[in-house]
C-alpha cells in the first residue's frame, strides 16, 4: 500500500474549490449552531481536543474498500489529537431496500444519543438522507463527505453543516483512456442503486467530446453479462460507474464485487474506464480515480477546525479538482495495449494478474 499512501499525500496538497455552481447561497453562520470560543493558538496544536468525540456514520459496510479508505483518512487526521472516534455502519450497499435504510438511520440516531458526539462526520448519500438531515439547523456540527447528490437535497448548506462533494473525474478519465485506445463512442454502465442514479444525473450534464451511445443500469449479474457482450460490438469503451450493488439473479443478495470485476475484465474486448482506485485493482483498465483517504482526511480536518472553534457554516463546501491517474497492467495486457510510453509521468500502474 506504499504507493497509495504516497498518492494520498500528493493529492492532499491539490487545490479544493467551493461548489458555488450547484449550491444555494451559504447561510449566515450566526444561527443556533454557531460555536463559541476562538481558534486555539498554533503553539498548542491539540490543546482542548483530548477527550472530544467524533461520530463517523458510514452509509455502507466495513470491508467495502471505499468505506475502509475513508476511515483510514479520518483516522490519519485524528491520530495524535486525543479525539475519540466512534464508527457506525448503516450497511446500505448490501441492503438496498427502503425499510432497511430507514431502520439503519434510526439506529444511527440512537447511537448518536448514546455516544453524544461533539461533531458528526456522515459519509455518502444514504447517511445524509436517513441520518444527518435530521440534524440540519441544530447545534450539532455535521461534516458530510462523499455526497453524490446536490447537497441542497438534504438541506445543505446550513449553519451547522459543511463538507465534501464527490464527483467522478469523468472527462479526465476519458482523456487518459484516449491516450491508450481510439475512442469516439462510449457507453456508461452501472449497477442500479440510489447512489448511481444520483451520480449518473450529474455525469449526463458533462460535455465530453465523444458520443454516448447508451446509459444503462443493470439490476443483476445476468443483465450485466448480456450488456457487456453487446457493448463489445457497439462502442469503443465502457465507462463503469459502479458494480458494488449488483444482485444475483432472482435474489436480493449482492454479487461479490471482485467477482463482477474479474468476469468483466476477462470478457471485455474494449477498454473499461472506472473512477475508484480499488476498481482498477479489481481489474478494470483505466481511470483518473478518487481516493477515499482524501475524502476522509479532509472531513476530519474540518471536524478538528470545528472543535477548535470555527463555526461549521463558515467552512466552504468543496470538491476535489484532480484525481490519481491509474492503469491496470493486467487489463492492458489482455487488450494488447502497450501503455507505458502513452501515459502521463505521474500515472500509477497496478499489477493485478
Amino acid at each position: 500500500m506504499a504507493w497509495l499512501l504516497a498518492a494520498v499525500l500528493a493529492v492532499a496538497f491539490l487545490p479544493w474549490v467551493a461548489c458555488h455552481e450547484q449550491l444555494p447561497p451559504r447561510l449566515p453562520a450566526d444561527g443556533p449552531a454557531t460555536l463559541p470560543a476562538s481558534p486555539l493558538p498554533p503553539t498548542i496544536p491539540h490543546a482542548g481536543l483530548v477527550g472530544r468525540r467524533v461520530l463517523l456514520v458510514h452509509s455502507y459496510h466495513e470491508g467495502y474498500p471505499w468505506v475502509d479508505t475513508v476511515t483510514e483518512g479520518v483516522r490519519s487526521s485524528l491520530r495524535g489529537t486525543g479525539i475519540d472516534l466512534c464508527i457506525f455502519y448503516m450497511d446500505a450497499k448490501r441492503h438496498t431496500d427502503e425499510a432497511w435504510k430507514i431502520d439503519a438511520g434510526r439506529r444511527a440516531r440512537r447511537q448518536l444519543e448514546e455516544y453524544r458526539p461533539d461533531v458528526v462526520i456522515a459519509a455518502d448519500d444514504d447517511a445524509q438522507q436517513y441520518f444527518a438531515a435530521f440534524y440540519v439547523n441544530t447545534r450539532l456540527p455535521i461534516v458530510f463527505t462523499g455526497v453524490d447528490a446536490d447537497p441542497s437535497r438534504y438541506g445543505y448548506p446550513a449553519a451547522n453543516v459543511t463538507g465534501i462533494i464527490e464527483r467522478p473525474h469523468f472527462k479526465q478519465s476519458l482523456a487518459l483512456a484516449a491516450r491508450l485506445w481510439p475512442i469516439k463512442r462510449i457507453a456508461v454502465l452501472s449497477c442500479h442503486d440510489s447512489t448511481s442514479v444520483l451520480a449518473l444525473g450529474f455525469m449526463r450534464q458533462e460535455r465530453l467530446g465523444v458520443e454516448v451511445d447508451e446509459w444503462y443500469m443493470a439490476d443483476d449479474f445476468d443483465q450485466w453479462k448480456k450488456v457487456i457482450a453487446r457493448l463489445n460490438r457497439s462502442v469503443d469503451a465502457i465507462v463503469i460507474r459502479s458494480y458494488q450493488a449488483l444482485k444475483r439473479p432472482g435474489s436480493r443478495d449482492n454479487v461479490n464485487p471482485a467477482e463482477v470485476a474479474a468476469w468483466t475484465s476477462r470478457h471485455v474486448t474494449i477498454p473499461t474506464i472506472a473512477f475508484h482506485d480499488f476498481e482498477i485493482r479489481d481489474g478494470l483498465l483505466v481511470g483518473v480515480v478518487k481516493c477515499g483517504q482524501e475524502y476522509g482526511a479532509k472531513a476530519a480536518d474540518y471536524a478538528i477546525r470545528i472543535l477548535r472553534g470555527t463555526p461549521a457554516g463558515s467552512l466552504p463546501i468543496v470538491k476535489p479538482q484532480r484525481g490519481i491517474p491509474m492503469i491496470s497492467r493486467g487489463a492492458a495486457a489482455r487488450l494488447g495495449i502497450r501503455c507505458e510510453e502513452k501515459t502521463p509521468h505521474d500515472a500509477i500502474f497496478v499489477s493485478n494478474d
